[in-house]
């Protein structure tokens, strides 16, 4: 045995070897391994050393509770393995083989997995705080409900891996492999995908607030409910994602490619009752939608901010009410006000047709006003004197409405309140003829 393994082995790593060489299953639950070199280069003359990876023939062991706080586990082949429940804070398994390994609820805090073989291995709510899977191959992982903040997966191989309901925040992804991956419901405040791919992920209802998108491939991928607050979307192309509600308040968005269909009609900070951060969400919205000249599009989201700084202002109204604050009651009471009469008028400057209708609606308002006052005056004729007549009155109106002077069509508006109407309607007709050439320039612009 001494043959094995040397004497100059450390004695615990010495017991472990010794258990290989009788060809038993390892099973060694709360082993410790704590700061043991076990790594292939440390295992060069040891004749155990697995042929497959170099380093511990570990597969199929139950290693269940270990500890192993720094040690050196490079190349060891875990293949099947049990950690579950382990400590491994700092450990290296620098090139190990962790193929379908289980280490669900362990504490790998700091631990080193660059270049790991790791097909289907489970780290179901372990913890890996700055943990370093570098270029691993871990397809189809288990992932979910991990403590992953600050952990580094570049360039790894992760299709397929789950990661629902992890908290990862400043995670680096930046170059891996995520396609089909699951990031549902996780929290990925920070992450960097700088350059990942994330064909058909799923990211719905993920907090990925300030995340790093840039360069990143998302076709397919699904972001409902997902909030990207602050987060940079800079040129990037998500025309096939699924966008239904998701945040964008702060969010970088230029060059962006998407539509309005995918919003589900609404974003989410407004169908949480959010109406200041859904107004800056469209906001973000309408200026990328200007950037990639989609006017239509960029029209909607304005309108939609316009009409969450309404609602926004309601609140506040009611709050000032509850509040007894009359300075409040005012202030929001009249931002309201004046919003929801030019969200009437002309839909906030967008709608040729609601001005058409304020148009014909004042004319027959004044029609009726020159009616009440009996101030229109036929001139000439066998009817000469006050007219009631319908058509007298809504043809006045209609033409002072839309004419600098009072019309000269027989009839002539005598006594104080008259002429104030004439006067009044004459403005009004002036401003609304000038709203409409301004709304109607700007369509023809577009």
């Amino acid at each position: 045995m001494d043959q094995v393994t040397p004497r100059d082995v450390e004695p615990r790593l010495r017991g472990l070897l010794d258990l290989i060489a009788a060809g038993t299953p390892v099973c060694e639950p709360g082993l410790d391994l704590a700061h043991v070199d076990a790594s292939g280069t440390a295992l060069v003359t040891v004749a155990l050393a697995d042929a497959e990876s170099g380093g511990l023939p570990l597969s199929g062991a139950d290693l269940s509770r270990a500890r192993m706080e720094e040690a050196d586990l490079s190349g060891a082949n875990l293949r099947r393995a049990s950690l579950t429940g382990a400590v491994g804070r700092s450990t290296r398994f620098v090139a190990a083989i962790l193929e379908e390994a289980d280490l669900s609820e362990a504490d790998m805090s700091g631990a080193d997995f660059t270049g790991i073989v790791a097909g289907q291995v489970k780290f179901a709510a372990a913890m890996l705080e700055d943990a370093r899977f570098g270029q691993a191959a871990m397809r189809f992982a288990d992932l979910s409900g991990a403590l992953l903040d600050g952990a580094n997966f570049a360039e790894a191989d992760l299709w397929g891996a789950d990661f629902s309901g992890a908290d990862a925040d400043d995670t680096v992804f930046r170059d891996a492999r995520l396609d089909e991956a699951k990031l549902a419901d996780a929290n990925l405040t920070h992450a960097d995908f700088e350059g990942a791919s994330l064909t058909k992920a799923s990211l719905a209802g993920s907090r990925l607030r300030g995340a790093k998108f840039t360069g990143a491939k998302l076709d397919g991928a699904d972001l409902s409910g997902a909030d990207l607050s602050d987060t940079d979307l800079v040129r990037l192309n998500l025309a096939t994602c699924r966008l239904r509600h998701a945040r964008f308040a702060g969010a970088w968005l230029n060059g962006t490619r998407m539509s309005v269909e995918q919003l589900g009609g609404a974003v989410g900070e407004e169908v949480a009752g959010s109406y200041e951060l859904a107004q800056a969400s469209y906001l973000a919205l309408e200026q990328n939608w200007k950037s990639i000249g989609s006017h239509d599009a960029a029209s909607w989201a304005y309108k939609r901010g316009r009409r969450m700084g309404r609602f926004h202002a309601g609140r506040q109204a009611r709050e000032a009410w509850v509040e007894r604050d009359g300075a409040g009651i005012l202030r929001h009471g009249y931002r309201w006000t004046a919003d929801r009469f030019v969200e009437w008028l002309c839909d906030y400057g967008e709608s040729l047709s609601r001005i058409a209708r304020a148009f014909a609606l004042l004319i027959v308002v004044f029609a009726g006003l020159y009616g009440l006052t009996g101030g229109l005056i036929v001139l000439e004729g066998p009817e000469a004197g006050p007219t009631y007549n319908p058509l007298d009155l809504m043809s006045y109106s209609a033409l002072n409405m839309m004419t600098a002077n009072p019309p000269e069509i027989g009839l002539k508006p005598t006594g104080r309140v008259t002429n104030l109407l004439v006067g009044l309607e004459g403005a009004v007709g002036i401003i609304l003829m000038g709203l409409y050439g301004f709304v109607l320039g700007n369509r023809l612009r577009r």
